[in-house]
C-alpha cells in the first residue's frame, strides 16, 4: 500500500512542491533545475523529489530533497545522510532536507545522527500538524485533495470531505483530471480511516467517478499485488543488499512471507 501513496506523491510533485515548500518549508524557490539521473542511479533508492534550487545570485543556490513516509523508518536518518553525502561530493552545495511524514500519528524516527567527528540532521514534518484549509484554500487539485492529511480541528471529518469534493467539483473543469484526483483522494483517505465516508459521498454528489463500491481492491487486483511484490523480494534478494526483516519492512509483509519466496515456496502463475 506504501507504493500507491508514494506513486500519487511522484505523480503530481510538479503541482504540489511549490505549494508545499512556500506553506510549509516557508521557502521560495526562484527556479527549480533537475537533477541527473546519473547521480539518482548511484543511490539504492531513488529520492521522491530531487531539485536543484537555482537563483540570480548563485551563491544562494542549494539542493532541494523531498521525502514521504507512511511508516516510522528507524533507519531513516542514515539513508538521509546518504543521499546528503552524495549530494554534496557532486554538487558542494547546501543540502535542504525535508521528510514529511504523512499518518495521522506524531512520526517517531530518529532525525538526528551523531558519531565522532559528525553531527547530521533533517528535517520532520508531520503534515498532521497543518490545518486542512492550508491545502484546500488552493485552487489546484493536486493540492486540494492533501487536504485529508492535515489537522480538522473541530471540523467533523463528513464536513472535510464534502469541501474537499465541492473544491474539487469547481476548480477542475477537465473530467480526466478530476477523475485521477478522486481515485488518488480515496487512496490517501486509508492513511485517515476515511475511504467509507468518501464513497459515501462521491455516490451522493454524482462525481462522475465510479468507485466500484471498492471491490477493485479484491479479487483479481490484490492478485495482482501480491505478483508484484513477490517479483520485488525477488530481485531484492538478488542483490542481496538488504537484510530479510528490511525486505520484509520495505514491501509491507511478514518476514516468513520473505523466507518462503527466498526458498522458492511461493511461485507466480505463468
Amino acid at each position: 500500500m506504501a507504493q500507491d501513496y508514494d506513486k500519487i506523491f511522484k505523480e503530481n510533485i510538479e503541482q504540489i512542491i511549490l505549494p508545499l515548500a512556500e506553506k510549509i518549508l516557508q521557502i521560495h524557490p526562484e527556479k527549480l533545475v533537475e537533477i541527473p539521473d546519473d547521480l539518482q542511479r548511484t543511490i539504492e533508492r531513488k529520492p521522491d523529489f530531487l531539485k536543484k534550487v537555482a537563483h540570480k545570485d548563485h551563491t544562494k543556490d542549494y539542493i532541494l530533497h523531498l521525502e514521504f513516509q507512511t511508516k516510522n523508518e528507524p533507519k531513516m536518518v542514515y539513508r538521509m545522510h546518504e543521499y546528503y553525502a552524495l549530494l554534496l561530493r557532486k554538487y558542494e552545495l547546501d543540502v535542504y532536507q525535508s521528510v514529511f511524514y504523512l499518518q495521522s500519528k506524531k512520526a517517531q524516527m530518529p532525525t538526528r545522527l551523531q558519531k565522532r567527528h559528525l553531527d547530521f540532521q533533517f528535517d520532520l514534518i508531520n503534515v498532521q500538524d497543518f490545518d486542512y484549509q492550508t491545502f484546500i484554500n488552493s485552487n489546484t487539485p493536486e493540492e486540494i485533495i492533501l487536504a485529508i492529511l492535515g489537522n480538522f480541528g473541530q471540523t467533523q471529518a463528513t464536513v472535510v470531505i464534502q469541501s474537499v469534493l465541492e473544491k474539487l467539483k469547481s476548480t477542475t473543469q477537465d473530467t480526466t483530471r478530476r477523475e485521477k484526483c478522486v481515485k488518488q483522494l480515496e487512496i490517501l483517505s486509508n492513511l485517515r480511516n476515511l475511504q467509507a465516508e468518501i464513497i459515501k459521498q462521491l455516490e451522493r454528489m454524482a462525481l462522475t467517478y465510479d468507485l466500484e463500491k471498492d471491490i477493485r481492491f479484491k479479487q483479481g487486483i490484490e492478485k495482482g499485488k501480491i505478483e508484484v511484490k513477490v517479483l520485488g523480494i525477488q530481485k531484492a534478494l538478488k542483490r542481496g543488499r538488504l537484510s530479510l526483516e528490511e525486505i520484509a519492512e520495505d514491501f509491507e509483509v511478514s518476514l516468513d512471507f520473505v523466507l518462503q519466496v527466498k526458498k522458492g515456496e511461493i511461485r507466480l502463475n505463468k
